[in-house]
């Protein structure tokens, strides 16, 4: 498959059900992926795991703000990473000029949004 070079394209919420097979879609068509989620445990972790998983991304590997190279796509990093980090994001944007973001990325349940309107 020829990569698809100039397309870096970020994926927010990469772990979650629609991030995650919409990666795994562009990675297969050749596109330059770069994998975003904070992994939280409002849903089940393993499961977001299983998927980073079949994108060749450990579980032990991943850290805050620690670029992973994936083990099965040459095209695709991971990042685990809030959001809201104003430090570390912009950084992330500086550093890989995404001419894509698909940003898929959510909190779910309104009390916590409420309760956190800057995190959400």
């Amino acid at each position: 498959m020829q990569k698809k070079i100039g397309n870096k394209i970020l994926v927010t919420g990469v772990a979650g059900f629609i991030g995650f097979h919409l990666a795994k879609r562009l990675l297969d068509e050749g596109f330059q992926v770069i994998g975003l989620d904070n992994l939280n445990d409002y849903y089940n972790v393993d499961l977001k795991y299983d998927r980073l998983k079949e994108l060749g991304v450990l579980a032990s590997a991943a850290e805050y703000n620690v670029r992973i190279e994936s083990e099965s796509y040459s095209s695709f990093q991971f990042y685990k990473l809030n959001l809201e980090d104003r430090a570390f994001l912009p950084e992330l944007f500086k550093e890989h000029k995404f001419k894509i973001v698909c940003n898929l990325a959510a909190q779910a349940g309104v009390r916590y949004s409420l309760e956190n309107p800057e995190a959400t």
